[in-house]
């Protein structure tokens, strides 16, 4: 007898499920695998469905499923997403006309975070399967305006030269988190020099460099082959969890060797402002699959465990990013204290003149001048 089959006069049913199968009660998910109804008889099995808690619909399928609910999430959504751009072009439009020229770019690219994720996150809500590329892209521009953060503090003292200037004769710390305990604490302390900033350059560097390798291998396997991309993707977690400490670590040794010299520029709220982006991402990303494979979730297809999950996850974000964006406009709208650099020293304009043009002008009239 095939599988998935019933033949008259035999006593054994065999059938083949998914491998997950969402949470419908024991009793009526024996009968939604049989197909047995209350007045089923003679242990008759009739064809029915059954739910993959890992299938995500096609846009057809999921418009055709949302109810009241679902408009109301996404026009609430595009609505924070709106809110959230505005809040950034207000802050750049600050920052543009007050904060010194060698901190501007930079003070852009970090603040960019914000609104790049709320509409990488609005697209995965409208597509659900956006969702693999939404986190890429979170990811991504993290790592990048991590990158930019280390820059940013670089400029508000001034560049490397200037900042090896201001912080001598105080030590690098090696011994911050996320690596303050053994054998980090066994490491000595490292002086100021260009080498060493250099490394703390090289350290933060990777991230973006590392991640999006990372994430351009799992959009290879996801576009391949679904399954393949499932397979292999707690596989590279560990190589994202060591890029990340390591560029953490990084812009913390920077934190602490700058907290003297920069003290009133709020370094601490403004690297724990853009790290929250990242622990959000990252906790609630994985508690959402956690919740899908213990099976907490009713399956109602075409909106398998997968999509609520993936929609409560998203919304969470979209709130959280608003938050975020608000505290981030506060901190960088704040007037920078001046240390020196509210003042470009422009280039002087120096004239030479040879023995000919030299004896012109000493011939030329009194009221006349050299053109």
């Amino acid at each position: 007898m095939e599988a998935g089959t019933y033949s008259e006069g035999s006593d054994n049913v065999v059938v083949v499920a998914a491998k997950h199968i969402g949470t419908l009660g024991k009793t009526a998910l024996i009968r939604t695998i049989l197909g047995l109804n209350a007045s089923g008889s003679n242990g008759v099995a009739n064809a029915s469905p059954i739910c993959q808690v890992d299938a995500v619909p096609s846009m057809q399928e999921y418009y055709k499923a949302i109810n009241v609910l679902g408009i109301t999430l996404f026009t609430v959504g595009g609505a924070s997403v709106l809110f959230i751009l505005l809040l950034y072009v207000d802050t750049l439009h600050h920052i543009m006309k007050n904060a010194p020229p060698l901190v501007k770019t930079h003070s852009a690219f970090v603040l960019s975070v914000y609104p790049v994720v709320a509409v990488a996150t609005y697209c995965a809500i409208v597509v659900p399967r956006a969702q693999l590329l939404a986190e890429a892209v979170t990811q991504g521009v993290f790592m990048a305006a991590l990158y930019q953060l280390f820059c940013l503090l670089v400029a508000y003292c001034g560049g490397e030269a200037e900042l090896i200037r201001r912080v001598k004769p105080n030590s690098l710390n090696p011994r911050v988190a996320p690596c303050c305990c053994y054998p980090c604490c066994c490491l000595p302390f490292l002086t100021v020099d260009k080498k060493h900033v250099r490394y703390l350059r090289l350290l933060i560097l990777q991230l973006p460099i590392v991640q999006g390798l990372v994430y351009m291998v799992l959009l290879v396997m996801w576009a391949e082959e679904e399954s393949l991309y499932e397979v292999n993707y707690m596989y590279l977690q560990p190589v994202v969890i060591l890029s990340i400490l390591f560029g953490v670590w990084g812009i913390s040794m920077t934190i602490k060797t700058l907290s003297e010299v920069l003290k009133d520029h709020q370094l601490q709220a403004k690297f724990m402002v853009l790290q929250m982006v990242l622990l959000l991402a990252k906790f609630q990303a994985l508690t959402a699959r956690i919740v899908v494979w213990g099976g907490l979730i009713a399956c109602e297809p075409p909106i398998t465990p997968a999509v609520y999950a993936n929609l409560i996850y998203n919304s969470a974000m979209l709130g959280e990013m608003v938050i975020l964006g608000i505290i981030a406009r506060l901190l960088y709208k704040k007037e920078l204290p001046d240390i020196g650099l509210t003042e470009v020293p422009q280039p002087q304009e120096v004239y030479v003149f040879t023995d000919k043009y030299y004896n012109m002008i000493q011939k030329l009239p009194k009221d006349k001048s050299l053109k």
